[in-house]
């Protein structure tokens, strides 16, 4: 396999590991991208909604989450912790596919996910997911400012608002 210093293929489990990345870092980040059709509370793993919530408001993370009109219980819930969060702003696209979490710092530095995982459990602890892993070093600062600009620019306007970010300091 060719691996590069700026993407990795994730074959185990990409979800967590994109949520270990985020949780365990030091590193302050400028803002949190989260484009996922399906969001459960993650109840029952390492790093629950709720203590990635907690983090973002700690941290004061800026976060943009797109996600389907909830349909399902568990989606509803998840939505419900959301809208709890100041710093989050929640858009529903009910068209939506993909799944992109995006991890952005200063002077495009930062991490990225893209591939088949919603942010569930299932998708996290049964399922066989795939990601592509992108790093803010090298060429892989164009790929992502390219993925956090599609996130926050393309897809987010193409979706309804539901939730405005109320950052409070």
């Amino acid at each position: 396999m060719t691996t590069y210093d700026y993407a990795e293929l994730v074959t185990e489990k990409p979800v967590k590991r994109f949520l270990q990345r985020f949780c365990l870092s030091d590193e302050q980040f400028e803002s949190l991208v989260i484009v996922s059709p399906w969001i459960g509370t993650l109840e029952g793993v390492r790093f629950t909604l709720g203590y990635v919530l907690d983090l973002i408001e700690r941290r004061q993370i800026p976060t943009y989450v797109i996600t389907r009109q909830p349909e399902e219980s568990w989606h509803q819930q998840a939505v419900d912790m959301l809208l709890g969060c100041n710093w989050v702003e929640l858009r529903y696209n009910d068209s939506l596919h993909a799944k992109l979490y995006v991890c952005k710092q200063r002077e495009g530095r930062g991490f990225a996910m893209l591939g088949s995982g919603n942010l569930s459990r299932t998708s996290i602890e049964k399922n066989i997911e795939i990601g592509m892993m992108i790093y803010g070093r090298g060429r892989g600062r164009d790929l992502l400012h390219e993925l956090f600009s599609w996130g926050t620019i393309r897809l987010r306007t193409q979706s309804k608002l539901v939730k405005k970010m109320e950052r409070r300091i």
